[in-house]
């Protein structure tokens, strides 16, 4: 029998395997070209005297080691992690409280949750310019209250002892995504537990403390996990856009650090070095949150979802 078009153009059949390979085949393929293959330029770049003018040169360690000895360096690091540890438990712990607070079903609800979700999604350069109005010490809508109330207004940004918190403020209104996700895991938890509690006369706090935290604590070690990293390396923008990493560099951070270095100074190989310390230093965080659950005993398991 003579072939037909319609034989010559089907395509053979695929197993289910090979056909969940075909579908993840472009996201693969953007993981290759937009991550894994930039990451090894940027950590080999680490070890070149480049400044995007002339050849790279090969130095070695040199730029680690520049990058060590660098007092704005070290200070950037510190500033970077203390930006990360009080505001990641507030963060974490403000969205569960909120979520449990807007759990129950009402007329305006959904009001305030759409309410508490807005911030998250207001672009970071608008967030922070209007928090620069907020925070105006002039003529800023919290000052103004608060010599309303007869109480010292703060000059927040540019104050070296209040720069810091106004930036941990900044941060806290930023919660809808694990609000969200917290709210969404309440609603998953059986009514039949919290009833029988009930019964057993646990009042709110003993059902909050011995019920709801225990079956919500992997949802909150992994929130924690996202909050750290994305606010330890995404604190560039509202930064440089509220302080500039001033007054007196009580504000300056490690990715302004990485900023200045290769767009300022044009010593990429120096950026790339520290751009590598602060994954570690993600990492060390990260790990240091694991360690502390593990000690809690909280596992991330769908076999192992309880406290």
């Amino acid at each position: 029998m003579q072939p037909t078009i319609h034989n010559l153009l089907r395509l053979p059949k695929l197993s289910y395997q090979k056909r969940l390979w075909l579908l993840l085949l472009p996201y693969l393929l953007g993981i290759l070209l937009l991550v894994l293959i930039p990451a090894a330029i940027s950590f080999s770049l680490a070890f070149f005297r480049y400044d995007a003018l002339s050849p790279p040169v090969w130095v070695g360690t040199l730029n680690f080691i520049l990058a060590y000895t660098d007092e704005l360096f070290t200070l950037s690091v510190h500033n970077a992690v203390s930006l990360v540890i009080l505001p990641v438990p507030l963060r974490v712990f403000g969205a569960f409280l909120l979520a449990r607070l807007l759990l129950r079903n009402g007329r305006f609800l959904n009001w305030f949750r759409a309410a508490v979700y807005l911030p998250s999604i207001i672009p970071g350069a608008a967030y922070a310019l209007a928090w620069l109005w907020i925070l105006n010490p002039l003529f800023g809508p919290v000052n103004l209250l608060l010599k309303a109330v007869g109480l010292t207004a703060p000059n927040w940004f540019i104050d070296p002892l209040w720069a810091r918190p106004s930036l941990i403020l900044m941060s806290l209104w930023q919660i809808g995504e694990g609000f969200l996700v917290s709210l969404a895991a309440l609603q998953d938890i059986p009514a039949d537990l919290e009833d029988a509690a009930a019964m057993d006369g646990a009042n709110s706090y003993q059902m909050l403390w011995h019920v709801t935290l225990p079956l919500l604590a992997p949802i909150l070690l992994l929130l924690s996990f996202r909050d750290a990293v994305l606010t330890f390396q995404e604190s560039f923008t509202s930064v440089l856009l509220t302080t500039g990493g001033g007054p007196y560099y009580t504000t300056y951070t490690l990715p302004l650090f990485i900023y200045e270095q290769g767009f300022d100074l044009l010593s990429f190989g120096t950026a790339s070095a520290a751009l590598w310390v602060m994954y570690l230093l993600t990492g060390l965080i990260v790990l240091f949150l694991y360690i502390i659950a593990r000690q809690w005993q909280i596992g991330t398991t769908d076999e192992t979802f309880v406290l």
